[in-house]
C-alpha cells in the first residue's frame, strides 16, 4: 500500500450513476466511442484512462456515479455526448493488480483490510488507473487501484 497525491489533470469523460453489475456494459458501450471522438477533434491521452467512483462500495446494489476519463493535454472546442472537466489533485492509497479485470474483486478483498487497519479516513472516491489493457481477462493487464484518503 502506497500513499501519494495525484496531480490534477484535464479529462474527456463520460459519466453515469450505475451498480457494479453495470460497470462492464458501460465500458464496452462508452470507451471506443470516446476514443473516436476524441480523435476527431484531435485530442492527445497523455496517461493511462481511469476509471473514477463517486459513493462506490462492495455491494453489488449501491448505486453511484462512475467516470471514464481519458486524460487528455487540453480542452478543444466540443459538442457532443462527452465533456470535459479538471479532475482535482487527488490523495489517495494505492496498490497494483495485474491480471483479469473479473479478478480486481480479489484485489480490493486483501487491499481494503491493510487500509481500515492503517485508520485513514476515506473520502468515497477511488479509481482504478488501467496502466496496462490487453483484454478483459487478459493475465497481462496491470491496473493501479486508488481509494482516496483524508
Amino acid at each position: 500500500m502506497e500513499e501519494k497525491t495525484v496531480k490534477s489533470a484535464k479529462v474527456f469523460y463520460h459519466s453515469e450513476v450505475t451498480t457494479l453489475e453495470g460497470i462492464h456494459d458501460i465500458a464496452v458501450r462508452e470507451i471506443d466511442n470516446m476514443y473516436a471522438e476524441a480523435e476527431k477533434i484531435g485530442l492527445k491521452e497523455t496517461a493511462p484512462m481511469q476509471f473514477v467512483y463517486y459513493g462506490c462500495d462492495d455491494k453489488p446494489d449501491t448505486k453511484f456515479t462512475l467516470e471514464i476519463a481519458m486524460l487528455i493535454d487540453g480542452e478543444k472546442p466540443y459538442e457532443g455526448k462527452y465533456k470535459f472537466k479538471e479532475l482535482e489533485d487527488f490523495k489517495c492509497v494505492s496498490t497494483i493488480h495485474k491480471g483479469s479485470i473479473s479478478d480486481l474483486g480479489k484485489t480490493y478483498e486483501k487491499f481494503m483490510p491493510e487500509l481500515f487497519k492503517s485508520g485513514k479516513e476515506m473520502t468515497g472516491q477511488s479509481r482504478e488507473v488501467y496502466h496496462k489493457y490487453v483484454q478483459q481477462d487478459s493475465p497481462e493487464n496491470v491496473t493501479e487501484i486508488q481509494i482516496g484518503v483524508n
